[in-house]
C-alpha cells in the first residue's frame, strides 16, 4: 500500500513514542477555532491520557440496550488542561480556510431559549437552516439528518444500529469516499440542544494522515482497511498516548467538524438530562 504515500518519507516511529513528535510526522494539524462569542469555559478544551480498547464489561454491559463492540475504543481518563504549547498548536486564531482538517466551535445568534430550541427541534424544510445562516455558509448538497436524543453519562454515544452497539472512536461514512479523497467529503455541524453541556471528542490528525503514518510504520505489507474506523484502531493501538481532544459545548452552542476525515464521537458524561443534539451535513464554514 505504499506507493498510495509516495510523498511520505518512511522513517519508523515505534510504538510509545511521546504524541508531540508525530506533530512534524502529519501534513497538516486539525485544529480548533472558537468564535468570539463563545465564553471561554476553563475546561473549553481538555486532554485525555490517551486510548484504551473498551474493557470487557464495557462489551458486555447494556447501557441504554447496547454494550461497545470488540475493539473499540475510548478516551483514556484522566482528562487534563492542555499545556501553553499544547493550546498554541490546537487552537486556531483565525477562520479556517481548510474545513475538511478544521473543527470550529460556534453559538448561535441571540438568547437560546426554550423556544428557540423548540423552534429548531420542530424545524421543516428549509426552516431548519434559519437559525444558523447568520453564523455558517452553507455550501451543496445540504442533507438535514435532524434531532438526536442519548443517554446522560456516556463516554460515547454513538452506535452502529445494524450490529446493535457502541462503536467507539469512530469515522463517519455518508459519501463513502476512499482515503485519498476524503478531504472532498461533506462536513457536519452539530448543534447542542439539550439542557446541558456536551462534548465533542475527536483525535487531532486527519484520517488520510493516520494512514500515512500506518505506511510508515508498518511498510509496504500494510494494507488500508476497508472500514476507515479500523484505521484509527490500528493507529491508536500503536500510538496509545496520543490524546483525545475533548471540547465542551455549552447548549446552544455547535460543533462544524469534517466528521468524514476525522476520529470522532460525542460525549454526554456529566449530564443530568437527555442528550439532545440537531445536526446539517453540508459544506459548512463559519463566517
Amino acid at each position: 500500500m505504499w506507493p498510495l504515500f509516495p510523498w511520505r518519507r518512511a522513517t519508523r516511529i515505534g510504538a510509545g513514542t511521546d504524541w508531540r513528535a508525530l506533530q512534524a510526522r502529519v501534513a497538516s494539524r486539525v485544529q480548533i477555532h472558537i468564535a468570539p462569542d463563545c465564553p471561554r469555559f476553563p475546561e473549553r478544551i481538555e486532554l485525555s491520557s490517551g486510548t484504551r480498547l473498551a474493557n470487557a464489561q464495557e462489551m458486555t454491559t447494556l447501557v441504554g440496550g447496547f454494550a461497545y463492540e470488540q475493539g473499540s475504543r475510548l478516551p483514556r481518563e484522566p482528562w487534563r488542561r492542555p499545556t501553553e504549547e499544547e493550546t498554541a498548536s490546537l487552537i486556531a486564531t483565525e477562520l479556517p480556510r481548510d474545513m475538511s482538517t478544521a473543527v470550529s466551535i460556534i453559538k448561535l445568534p441571540g438568547e437560546f431559549s426554550d423556544s428557540a430550541r423548540d423552534a429548531i427541534r420542530t424545524a421543516e424544510n428549509e426552516d431548519f437552516l434559519a437559525p444558523l445562516r447568520a453564523t455558517c455558509d452553507f455550501g451543496e448538497p445540504v442533507h438535514c439528518i435532524g434531532t438526536g436524543e442519548n443517554l446522560p453519562g456516556l463516554k460515547t454515544v454513538t452506535v452502529n444500529h445494524e450490529r446493535g452497539e457502541y462503536i467507539g472512536m469512530h469515522v463517519d461514512t455518508w459519501d463513502e469516499y476512499d482515503v485519498q479523497s476524503l478531504h472532498f467529503a461533506t462536513n457536519r455541524i452539530c448543534i447542542n440542544i439539550g439542557w446541558n453541556a456536551r462534548y465533542f471528542l475527536f483525535l487531532p490528525y486527519s484520517v488520510a494522515d493516520v494512514a500515512c503514518l500506518l505506511a510508515e510504520e508498518l511498510g509496504l505489507g500494510w494494507e488500508i482497511p476497508a472500514r476507515h474506523t479500523e484505521i484509527g484502531r490500528q493507529f491508536m493501538a500503536r500510538f496509545p498516548d496520543v490524546p483525545v481532544v475533548r471540547c465542551l459545548l455549552a447548549p446552544g452552542e455547535a460543533y462544524i467538524a469534517p466528521t468524514e476525515n476525522l476520529f470522532h464521537d460525542g460525549s454526554s458524561l456529566g449530564q443530568s438530562h437527555k442528550d439532545e443534539v440537531f445536526t446539517v451535513r453540508g459544506r459548512i464554514r463559519p463566517i
